[in-house]
């Protein structure tokens, strides 16, 4: 169920974000590591669990059933077993290397092979003190229950999107953005792609994004639909459509105002790659 988004400070909102996606990593590196690599790197990336309020990372097959998982309100990592929570570690006060250090000792107590665990290093994401040998800090409780409300609203939001495309696609995070996001095959190098991004270039706060892609040539945006909310941009570096989430938490419906804003963006993209509704 949709959860309106109330208002926030932005800078604060980013700040915690940062925080979770460098804590993130370490999920990551598990199925970076432990599974077998795939071309669209699928093998690393997580899932959002608004039930358990944790983002879950790749399980590892295996005898032991390996995965670590981040549970964000108590923001400590735990090591699960065979479906069952095996040892946790508290991040607040916490440098990255003791980390990377606990998390080697419960690989090798799985039986898994501790040496095979490496930092990511063929992406980059944007460079934290955590980088520089400052610890991890505590969380604020209200910004974490406003960053678990939007991304329990981006699994609702883009299941329905799965609806309107008319394509069921795996809703994941992507540990590079960090976005939540899905992505529509329509054939013949033609594709819906849609998300949930943390504040990046294109937005300085957390916000919605869908865009089209087309493997055969170029999409005419100057026949664009109005928008209820949101907007269009049209770049050398990116197209497609966004709603901000300060634009969200000062909308009386929110829910419904997304819903028309994803229909139309589709209608259009559809339209544009000769695939009607």
């Amino acid at each position: 169920m949709y959860s309106p988004i109330a208002p926030f400070e932005k800078s604060l909102i980013n700040t915690t974000e940062a925080y979770i996606h460098h804590a993130s990593q370490f999920l990551a590196m598990i199925g970076k590591n432990y599974l077998e690599d795939q071309s669209d790197d699928s093998n690393a990336n997580l899932e959002f669990d608004p039930h358990l309020s944790s983002i879950l990372g790749r399980k590892v097959i295996g005898p032991s059933g390996f995965a670590v998982n981040l549970n964000v309100p108590n923001w400590q990592l735990e090591v699960s077993v065979d479906g069952s929570v095996r040892e946790t570690l508290k991040l607040a006060g916490i440098l990255k290397s003791q980390v990377f250090d606990w998390l080697q000792n419960e690989i090798r107590s799985s039986g898994l092979d501790e040496k095979k665990l490496r930092y990511i290093d063929h992406y980059e994401v944007p460079q934290h003190e955590v980088d520089l040998g400052q610890p991890f800090q505590d969380l604020n409780i209200d910004l974490v229950s406003t960053w678990l409300n939007m991304r329990a609203n981006a699994n609702v939001i883009l299941t329905d999107l799965n609806e309107i495309v008319g394509i069921d696609s795996d809703i994941r995070i992507w540990p590079h953005h960090f976005d939540t996001g899905t992505y529509y095959e329509l054939g013949d190098k033609k594709a819906i792609g849609a998300g949930w991004a943390i504040a990046d270039t294109l937005c300085d706060n957390p916000y919605l994004y869908i865009y089209g892609w087309n493997g055969n040539g170029e999409t005419s945006y100057e026949t664009v639909p109005d928008l209820n909310i949101g907007r269009w941009i049209v770049t050398s570096d990116w197209q497609g459509a966004v709603v901000e989430s300060v634009e969200l938490s000062s909308s009386s419906d929110q829910y419904q105002e997304v819903k028309l804003f994803m229909q139309s963006v589709v209608s259009f993209f559809k339209d544009q790659l000769n695939n009607n509704l």
